[in-house]
């Protein structure tokens, strides 16, 4: 897996408030596996190098779901919900 990239400018946040991620909850619960809920805040420079997108992108080839948005004080924040496992791996 890619390390998450983190080293773009930082532009100010984005107009769009929310992102979903993945197909909705009831996608991850269909798996007889433990399931894990994580909610991250990501600092450093993470708004305008489409990160946002990447994490989107990520956690539907991993299988997860959750949100992820820019936040007024310049970080991204988020939650990610599925398989243990899977959720262990957006991990950085």
């Amino acid at each position: 897996m890619c390390p998450l990239p983190l080293l773009a400018a930082a532009v100010a946040a984005s107009r769009t408030p929310l992102r979903l991620l993945g197909r909705g909850l009831a996608a991850a619960m269909s798996t007889a596996k433990r399931l894990k809920s994580v909610d991250y805040e990501v600092f450093g420079r993470v708004q305008g190098v489409c990160f946002r997108m990447y994490t989107e992108d990520e956690a539907k080839k991993q299988g997860v779901v959750g949100w992820v948005k820019n936040t007024s004080k310049g970080t991204v924040t988020g939650q990610l919900q599925g398989p243990e496992e899977k959720v262990d791996s957006m991990s950085i």
